[in-house]
């Protein structure tokens, strides 16, 4: 009984050093008077509701920044994407947000200015002709005002990106002006911007889902829908309308954000590196689907499409001055009227 006590201690003693043996080389990669390196990266999730495709302007912007995360921190953090509405759809993705359930996301200005009244200032109809236009307001003093609105909100914007701009096919003739709109028949979103804009307009709008447009434009239930170049492209819009009019009638801006709780948990360099990311990635993601639209349209005009370019701007913009009038007390009266102004001088 004693041999076996003594050999049950010595076997213990074995396995305890052992173990210590194999702890301290643990850091044996580690050259010779230098600390042990530092241990795995910080990890960060950035949500958002598109598919995983690379020329998707969300999943591109979310990919976009997490490769300049990596490379401005020497891969001391991690950006994992994660697509298709896997932290569930854009309000519950804000409120997660706020809540510090979800880290990051790739948010719709839409559904932004459900919380932060200020951002529906870039959901105005018939704000910008182009996209330098837009770049140039997001990226001045006007776009920071509206990123400083968030405060309080539990969310912290970092960067803008875009969705692009909202064009319009149609059947039996295009648009140019007001004149050409009154009366259409037009498919549009049920949201209180976009179905007052339509009003405002003179304009049958006519709520109905996006899988029932195509068979609404060839049955005649309705005479045209709003939608991005890259989706009427995609989608053979250019076998069942005829005409394309570059109206830009929304234009959808995309924010990517961080919830409070994780921003302030951040070092200072660490809240840099990811600002600095982001500005780049979405610097980049606009770019590539400015780029990418110019090649849609001269797709659809290679199917045949009817082009409507040259888009009397002003004469939507004095139509809708009561409109614009009757937002301000949502948004903002001073914001929108430093809009306006900022607008009359980059004509």
């Amino acid at each position: 009984m004693k041999t076996k006590k003594t050999i049950a201690i010595l076997l213990s003693f074995m396995l305890l050093l052992s173990l210590t043996v194999v702890g301290c080389g643990s850091n044996s990669t580690s050259k010779q008077g230098e600390q042990p390196s530092a241990t795995t990266p910080k990890v960060i999730q950035v949500g958002h509701v598109s598919s995983p495709n690379i020329e998707d302007p969300y999943h591109r912007f979310a990919v976009k920044f997490a490769e300049y995360v990596d490379k401005e921190s020497n891969g001391t953090i991690k950006i994992e994407v994660i697509p298709g509405g896997q932290f569930g759809q854009e309000r519950e993705m804000f409120e997660g947000m706020q809540l510090g359930t979800v880290d990051m996301g790739i948010m719709t200005n839409s559904y932004t200015s459900v919380f932060v009244p200020e951002a529906g200032l870039f959901d105005l109809p018939f704000l910008f002709p182009d996209y330098d236009t837009a770049n140039t307001i997001l990226d001045g003093p006007i776009g920071q005002k509206v990123f400083a609105a968030f405060e309080g909100s539990g969310v912290t914007p970092l960067a803008w990106g875009v969705g692009g701009f909202r064009q319009l096919v149609t059947n039996g003739g295009g648009v140019r002006t007001p004149e050409d709109f009154v009366g259409k028949k037009i498919r549009c979103m049920q949201t209180d911007m976009y179905m007052n804009t339509y009003k405002a307009l003179g304009v049958n709008a006519v709520p109905m889902a996006y899988s029932e447009t195509i068979p609404g434009l060839q049955q005649g239930t309705i005479d045209g829908v709003d939608l991005p170049l890259s989706v009427l492209a995609a989608n053979g819009f250019y076998d069942v309308a005829d005409y394309i009019s570059m109206l830009g009638i929304f234009y959808s801006p995309i924010t990517i954000c961080i919830s409070d709780s994780v921003w302030k948990s951040l070092s200072n360099e660490q809240q840099q590196i990811l600002k600095k990311a982001a500005v780049d990635a979405g610097n980049e993601e606009r770019e590539f689907i400015e780029k990418v639209e110019a090649e849609k349209l001269q797709f659809l005009k290679d199917k045949g499409m009817i082009a409507i370019e040259d888009v009397d701007y002003d004469a939507f913009q004095k139509k809708l001055a009561s409109f614009y009038e009757e937002q301000k007390g949502k948004i903002g009266a001073e914001l929108v009227d430093e809009l306006m102004a900022a607008l009359q001088e980059l004509k």
